[in-house]
């Protein structure tokens, strides 16, 4: 039989590495290095650093030339069907409606 102390123990010991996994994620999404290595779709505006002055627009939506993120710089590179923003590569950050932008050269 087991006791309620031993219960509890080995709840903690099981929950410590799904304890860990999580830690060790919420890091490496703050690692400029890593997010480098993805492609990055940005849900909200405001998780961007900053926008430089618009270039143009595309469905009412101001392109920005360049825009930080996470203390990156990216400049504006096409147009991608919302639907297909999966296909981002690396070094790129998809912002909506569909902009999609490159890191610049000096952060690569």
């Amino acid at each position: 039989m087991i006791t309620p102390l031993e219960a509890v123990l080995l709840v903690v010991l099981l929950l410590c590495p799904l304890h860990w996994l999580v830690l060790r994620y919420f890091d490496q999404i703050q690692d400029p290095a890593y997010l480098r290595r993805q492609g990055i779709a940005v849900e909200r505006e405001r998780a961007l650093d900053a926008r430089s002055a618009p270039i143009g627009s595309y469905r009412d939506v101001p392109i920005a030339g360049t825009v930080t993120f996470k203390g990156m710089v990216y400049r504006y590179d096409r147009v991608l069907d919302p639907r297909l923003r999966e296909r981002i590569g690396p070094g790129e950050v998809f912002i909506a409606p569909g902009l999609v932008y490159v890191l610049s050269e000096g952060y690569r």
